[in-house]
């Protein structure tokens, strides 16, 4: 027993699984109060078993630190984001998190998203084990009130979407995630693409919704990623499509110009694979035809995903026709469908 007791307090004491506890343990261990000066300090947690031979063993959870309310916040952006003395940037990024939600565009936008950007790209502040912690509760706010249409719990979701582009763009310049959460990040973010039923673009007073195009940005680094497998190509382009042929709308606040960019960044890979570019022209060839069989007579429910299509793809020819490296034979496809699309 007092060997399964002292293995358990190994653990215990090894234990990261609270990313908020480990980023203060470190914090702590970095900046020991001045009485311990010249000791060892590293703020491990100190299990108190006793006896080992006990019948009854209690359990304490320490308590999560009170959130900061957001007075604080908005100081912190007068500041320009610098971490305050004895704060964690590993436990501010995640609580910023909960911010994303805000109907208040300014604290969901200049705040939040703003201190986000700071401190996880333009510094880099944010450690390896902090970023997946950040990544892991940035995925969890994606399915927060999926579903729902028109409530305010848009904002969390395409936020999140948002603040997920700045994780994945910092892998570009300085790699962190694993394949595996790498691959979990495109799996998420191709769902919630293709789930979004809020499909606002700019509210009078609240500000941006944006989901389309929030979510567009983490593809569009994701597309530039050296893990990105053919597989995963393909994933891009079907999703895009799809949310393209299901929003039920033409969308009008440049998210489709958005979506153009993350199927642009496909196009500029080395491995670049023209095959699901040309299954998805062929498919909207044939929706195009079957729009337009009887003529003038035609299906208003249907020419909106036609034309949401086809207004994306002529956004990605443009972008391609800028493109001094652009692959020449896809272009000259994607222009000549284009033009045999009608309306």
């Amino acid at each position: 027993m007092s060997r399964g007791l002292a293995g358990l307090t190994r653990e215990i004491e090894a234990c990261r699984a609270c990313p908020r506890l480990v980023a203060w343990r470190e914090e702590a261990a970095a900046h020991p109060p001045r009485r311990y000066a010249g000791e060892t300090y590293w703020a491990r947690p100190v299990p108190a078993f006793g006896d080992p031979a006990a019948r009854l063993l209690l359990v304490g959870l320490a308590p999560a630190a009170p959130p900061h309310d957001t007075a604080f916040w908005h100081a912190l952006a007068t500041k320009e984001f610098v971490v305050p003395e004895g704060e964690s940037v590993s436990a501010l990024a995640l609580e910023a998190t909960e911010l994303l939600s805000s109907p208040d565009p300014k604290l969901r936008d200049s705040v939040a998203f703003d201190a986000l950007a700071r401190w996880v790209y333009v510094q880099g502040l944010v450690p390896p084990d902090g970023l997946e912690a950040l990544r892991l509760r940035l995925q969890e706010g994606l399915g927060k009130g999926l579903g729902e249409s028109g409530t305010d719990s848009a904002y969390g979701r395409s936020f999140s979407a948002l603040a997920l582009s700045i994780t994945a763009a910092v892998d570009l310049k300085s790699p962190w995630m694993t394949k595996e959460a790498f691959e979990d990040l495109l799996a998420a973010t191709t769902r919630y693409l293709a789930a979004e039923k809020d499909v606002r673009g700019f509210v009078a007073g609240a500000g941006w919704v944006h989901a389309a195009a929030h979510t567009a940005d983490v593809l569009n680094f994701l597309g530039r990623s050296p893990k990105l497998t053919p597989a995963g190509q393909a994933r891009i382009v079907e999703a895009v499509a799809t949310r393209l042929r299901t929003a039920g709308v033409v969308y009008a606040w440049g998210e489709d110009e958005r979506l153009a960019l993350a199927l642009l960044s496909l196009t500029q890979r080395s491995d670049f694979d023209p095959k699901p570019f040309e299954a998805w022209l062929a498919a909207l060839a044939a929706e195009n035809a079957a729009l337009w069989k009887n003529g003038p007579h035609i299906d208003p429910a249907a020419f909106v995903p036609v034309r949401a299509q086809r207004q994306a793809l002529v956004h990605l020819a443009a972008l391609l026709a800028r493109e001094e490296k652009a692959p020449d034979a896809f272009r000259k496809s994607l222009n000549a469908a284009l033009a045999k699309l009608r309306g």
